[in-house]
């Protein structure tokens, strides 16, 4: 867990005093504020960096280093956090869409579980970028929060399933509720972090849940998810490196240098001029 100088960082950086006590108050409280201080991002990962789950590492990036970070690190962050402001908080398995994709995908996720005396559990997830910004009940059950749907029920086998709002995408989850270690989760981090097959490699991402909407930059494509809109979205391609690096640090609100962001340019550029040739060719193939 953090200890108490890195736990007082930490609520500074989320912006929130300490609560007196671990309650489902405190825990929204929390959840709502560090989504809405640190997106979900893979930009280490575009950037060729190694990425590390101790807390020391994830205080550094994520804390001092004004980032965000993927799954693991988010996940990570948030647990360390809570277990040092006295929560019971598990680390346990999960596997993102293992609905479409198989057992395989055990593992490529870590959520939160956080029990309550009263015996009440729920999901906390700060690291689903397109995902909700309070914690959702451990129970079967159709959850708002804010404008957006989520789901939560048992599958059987001691295994549940949490759905994304299928406005903003055709995703779930699964997860497991006995507490797992960090080291289990290291060998897939990296592989997912690392692999040229991983789409985390493939593709830069930035995602941030906000109030009423949501936020999602794929290389150079933002899209916003918002119900009020005609279709609920909208869609524009970043026009240049200006717009991108005001769009990184503006609205997502993370510390990059300019050099760095000179290298996810030209990443975002070279990647979605692929998706270009990619859509096209297929559309051919289709004719």
């Amino acid at each position: 867990m953090f200890d108490s100088s890195q736990l007082a960082a930490y609520l500074k950086r989320v912006g929130i005093r300490a609560p007196r006590r671990p309650t489902l108050h405190a825990l929204r409280r929390i959840h709502r504020a560090h989504i809405d201080a640190m997106p979900y991002e893979n930009l280490d990962i575009q950037l060729g960096r190694p990425l590390r789950l101790d807390a020391d590492s994830l205080y550094a990036k994520l804390v001092e280093g004004g980032r965000g970070g993927y799954c693991y690190e988010h996940n990570g962050t948030l647990a360390y956090a809570l277990e040092a402001m006295g929560f019971d908080v598990r680390r346990v398995l999960g596997g993102v869409a293992r609905e479409t994709e198989g057992d395989g995908n055990w593992w490529n996720h870590m959520p939160l579980v956080v029990r309550f005396p009263n015996g009440d559990q729920y999901l906390a997830d700060a690291g689903i970028g397109t995902g909700f910004r309070d914690p959702l009940p451990i129970r079967n059950g159709s959850y708002r929060v804010g404008p957006f749907n989520f789901g939560v029920w048992s599958i059987g086998n001691d295994e549940w399933r949490c759905s994304i709002d299928p406005r903003v995408t055709n995703l779930t989850f699964d997860f497991t509720l006995d507490r797992r270690e960090v080291a289990e989760f290291e060998a897939r981090c990296t592989e997912l972090s690392t692999s040229p097959e991983s789409p985390f490699v493939k593709t830069l991402t930035v995602q941030n849940p906000g109030e009423t909407d949501i936020w999602v930059l794929r290389a150079r494509t933002l899209t916003v998810h918002d119900p009020k809109l005609p279709e609920g979205k909208s869609v524009r391609v970043v026009a240049d490196p200006a717009d991108f690096a005001a769009l990184l640090r503006g609205r997502f609100n993370l510390t990059l240098s300019d050099t760095e962001i000179q290298q996810l340019w030209a990443k975002a550029l070279e990647q979605h001029e692929r998706k270009l040739a990619e859509d096209a060719a297929a559309k051919q193939a289709s004719v």
